[in-house]
Parts: structure tokens; C-alpha cells; sequence
């Protein structure tokens, strides 16, 4: 049976199509127009009038919410912020991990293995692995006593889980451009992250296949005229794409804009960097050693450092279009077709276009999520 999107403004990446229509069948999209398509009597039909029909958000950079984690290593904690995510425009994203032991690392990526086709919610894409091979002095939040070198026997058996799609690790600590070319020679992708890395470094891990850097500028030493370092190799080389926390606090929005106007819209993806304490009150929270509070809405560790965000996809979203004053074409592009692109899924999923799947977001004129769609099934109303 057919399902008929009708009278909403569809979002692809160049432009808007206002009071358009999408036609859904057997989890894909099979037709879009500017114009009315006539329905049959056995389709089903959701009229999205005042309306904007959006590429559903893909998160490359989700640690958890809800009290949840994907170092939690459970099926019920990745059903809860699969659920969470989809609440939020989410239709795909990437448990994220931390610095932790061999052996925590490596429950959560098969805990994910396990499970990932079992979620109710948004889909789980692969896992995305933040550390332990990073610089311990732009640790960020992360504990010091994880962090490591990068170690052959631990990375290439998260190479076989076949779920770690994409790995932070800084490039100038010894192995990593070992690390950045083997991990590139199997289809994973490498972020530049939690790293005092030079320019010279960052160039060499692009020419070694880094394609994305971790939340630029945080986790890594301010920009300088002299000595540009990782945000000047990051901001200069096309070939690396910027992930941004579109927070109010990672970034000033001034430089949000910044970012925009040197790597354009089409390198910059949004991500949460969410947390276990996204989604919940105001409060202290612990797991294995990782202490963060969250006071008004602020994740900071003990010692007064940001630890991750509260922030969600559609949150993000409503920042980005607030600090930028960009298209709405081209804000909703950094949540849905760049993520897709850098990810290398670019060819079913973020775009609304003939055979992507069918995961779709419908958002309001103040861009509130009222409807999540994931392969063509509504998983979310708004009441």
C-alpha cells in the first residue's frame, strides 16, 4: 500500500518544494512532485499542510540520553535513546563511545552487533568510537587513565565486529597514521578529534584518509595566525568535514558562522554529542568513573570542563538556522545529506529523492518535530 504525504514543503538540498507531495511504498520513497498527486482509495494519506517534509537527522555523534549509554552495553539502553532520537527528528544515528577498557570498548560494539536491528526507534547505522587513542592533554571529559596508544590486536577486531563505521583519534600520537590507513582501507571512516595535532599532522592524516574532524575546536588548542594547527588544517582542507555541536556553549554563534563561511554548508555536519543526562533534569550522574553534572541544561565535569551536551538533533537544527541565517535547505543539509555523505550512505538515505528510504521528518513552521517516519512506518507523533 502506498502512503501520500500531501500539501507540505519538501526539503531536498537546492531548494523547497512548496505544497508538495511524497509517495511512500514498501519502505522507499517512489515519487515526489512540487505539484498534487492524486491518491487512490486504498492508499493512506497524512496531510503535512503548514508543514516542512524533511530527510529524517542522522547523528554520527551520539553518546545517550534518557540516563542511557552505549557504554551501558544493554539492549534496553539502546531502545531507550533509539526512541529519544526519534522523538527529535532522529531516523538514524551512531551509539558513540568513550575512553574506557579493551574490554568495555568492546561490549558496547557487540552489545550494538547484537541489537541493532531490534530497536524500535530510530535506526542504529554503526557504531562511532571516540578514543582511547587520543591526546591526553585535549582529553575533553574523557578519563586520562583510558587513554592509550593505538593498539593493533584491540582496533582490528573492531575492524571485524563490522558495526564501528567511524573512530576519533588524534593524529599525532605514535600508530595513528598506521591506524588511519588501515582503518580507511576496510570503509571506516576516521575523525580528527581530541588531538593538539599541527597543520603539517592534520594534512597527513587527510592524505591518510581522515575525512571529518570531532567537534571542531573543542578538544583541541585555539586557532593562531602564526601556527594554525588542527583548526586551521581542519578549516582549510576541503577534504575534511567539520562536526558541530550547535549548542549556544561548545560555540559562540559568531563562531558557528565562522565555520560556515570558511568550509561552507556542505562541510559542516551538526551532531549532539549527547549524553547520558540529555533528556533529564538538572543533576549529578556516574558510570564506571565518568562523573558529569548538568546544571541548566550545562554537562561540565568535576573540574568545570564540558562533558559532551544535553543538546538534541532538532534543537541543533533550531540553532543553526538562528545563528546562521542560512536557507532552510541548506541548515537541514548538515543534519541529513552531509552526515550521509560523510558516512558513505549517501546513496538511500538523507535526501528525499526516488529509492532513498523512506525516513522522513515533518517539522512545523518553528521547526518542532510532529512526525517521525523511519522505512516508511510512522515510529513518532507529536500529541
Amino acid at each position: 500500500m502506498k502512503t501520500y504525504i500531501t500539501h507540505g514543503t519538501i526539503i531536498t538540498p537546492e531548494k523547497c518544494l512548496e505544497m508538495g507531495t511524497v509517495i511512500i511504498e514498501a519502505g522507499k520513497i517512489v515519487e515526489f512532485s512540487s505539484s498534487q498527486i492524486p491518491a487512490n482509495n486504498s492508499s493512506n494519506q497524512i496531510d503535512a499542510t503548514g508543514l516542512y517534509v524533511c530527510p529524517g537527522f542522522i547523528d554520527i555523534h551520539f553518546h545517550g540520553a534518557l540516563g542511557c549509554d552505549a557504554m551501558d552495553a544493554s539492549y534496553q539502553s539502546l531502545e531507550v535513546c533509539s526512541k529519544y532520537c526519534a522523538e527529535h527528528g532522529v531516523t538514524s544515528f551512531y551509539p558513540t563511545t568513550w575512553s574506557a577498557s579493551a574490554e568495555d570498548i568492546f561490549a558496547a560494539i557487540e552489545n550494538v552487533k547484537q541489537n541493532q536491528y531490534l530497536v524500535s526507534g530510530a535506526q542504529i547505522i554503526g557504531v562511532h568510537v571516540e578514543g582511547p587513542y587520543l591526546d591526553v592533554q585535549y582529553r575533553g571529559a574523557q578519563l586520562p587513565s583510558m587513554i592509550r596508544l593505538p593498539d593493533p590486536l584491540e582496533y582490528e577486531a573492531w575492524f571485524n565486529s563490522g558495526v564501528v563505521k567511524n573512530i576519533t583519534v588524534a593524529p599525532e600520537v605514535e600508530g595513528a597514521l598506521e591506524l588511519i590507513k588501515k582503518a580507511t582501507m576496510q570503509g571506516i571512516r576516521i575523525s580528527i578529534g581530541h588531538t593538539q595535532a599541527s597543520y603539517e599532522q592534520v594534512i597527513e592524516a587527510a592524505n591518510f584518509g581522515a575525512n571529518q574532524a570531532t567537534h571542531i575546536f573543542n578538544g583541541m588548542p585555539a586557532l593562531h595566525h602564526r601556527e594554525p594547527g588542527t583548526v586551521g588544517g581542519v578549516l582549510d582542507d576541503r577534504r575534511i568535514y567539520a562536526q558541530l555541536i550547535c549548542d549556544g556553549v561548545h560555540l559562540h554563534p559568531a563562531t558557528v558562522r565562522l565555520v560556515l563561511k570558511a568550509k561552507t554548508y556542505d562541510r559542516v555536519v551538526l551532531i549532539t554529542d549527547s549524553i547520558r543526562g540529555a533528556g533529564l533534569p538538572d543533576g549529578r550522574y556516574e558510570h564506571k568513573g565518568q562523573i558529569f553534572t548538568v546544571t541548566n541544561g550545562i554537562s561540565r565535569t568535576p573540574a568545570g570542563g564540558l562533558s559532551g551536551s544535553t543538546l538534541s538533533m532538532d534543537q541543533a537544527v533550531r540553532n543553526a538556522l538562528y545563528f546562521s541565517g542560512g536557507k532552510v535547505e541548506e541548515v537541514i543539509a548538515m543534519a541529513t545529506s552531509v552526515p550521509a555523505e560523510i558516512m558513505g550512505i549517501a546513496n538511500n538515505k538523507g535526501k528525499i529523492a526516488n529509492s532513498y528510504d523512506a525516513d522522513l521528518v515533518l517539522l512545523d513552521k518553528d521547526f518542532r518535530v510532529m512526525k517521525t517516519i523511519i522505512n516508511g512506518k510512522s515510529i513518532y507523533t507529536r500529541e
